[in-house]
């Protein structure tokens, strides 16, 4: 996977972009995954070159000291005003910068349910497992702010009734 990487990568400096805490989480993910590891990079480069800038001119207007600037993700938006330099990028789903859009809602729960079963079918490591609850506590996080989010008819999955299945 470090190969993958058109400028090379040390494994710290793989560890640093990917957000991880350990060395091991990053060598797990190299040799469970590094298909798709590989495909990240190469998203992360088109990302690079490809991200739309959306401003808020009645934040600015207001002189608020709310976030004007955001970052337009695909699945979500990011209002950190130093999102070109967050040394994981590819973490969002944990951040407090990180706005879903309502569109994340499905994708959010196919991941969790893909994790639940990853948990239950594959043996780990103490390590392994912590990582992949982290992840899962991420996801539930990001199923919660969507809670609040208006779905295309206004209303938010709370008002539809539809909130226990990111429980």
């Amino acid at each position: 996977a470090l190969a993958s990487v058109p400028q090379g990568m040390s494994l710290i400096e793989l560890m640093q972009w990917s957000g991880h805490s350990s060395p091991n989480s990053t060598l797990h993910y190299i040799r469970v995954r590094p298909t798709k590891l590989a495909a990240s990079f190469i998203k992360a480069d088109q990302m690079a070159n490809m991200v739309s800038i959306l401003i808020d001119h009645d934040v600015i207007a207001r002189h608020s000291d709310e976030p004007y600037t955001f970052y337009d993700l695909g699945d979500s938006y990011c209002s950190n005003p130093f999102w070109s330099s967050c040394p994981h990028r590819m973490a969002c789903a944990g951040c407090d910068f990180n706005l879903p859009k309502a569109s994340a809602r499905a994708q959010a729960l196919e991941s969790k349910s893909s994790i639940g079963r990853y948990l239950e079918a594959v043996p780990l490591t103490p390590d392994e497992r912590a990582i992949a609850e982290g992840d899962l506590e991420k996801l539930k996080g990001l199923i919660h702010k969507l809670d609040n989010v208006p779905t295309l008819d206004g209303r938010t999955p709370i008002e539809i009734g539809i909130k226990n299945q990111g429980n």
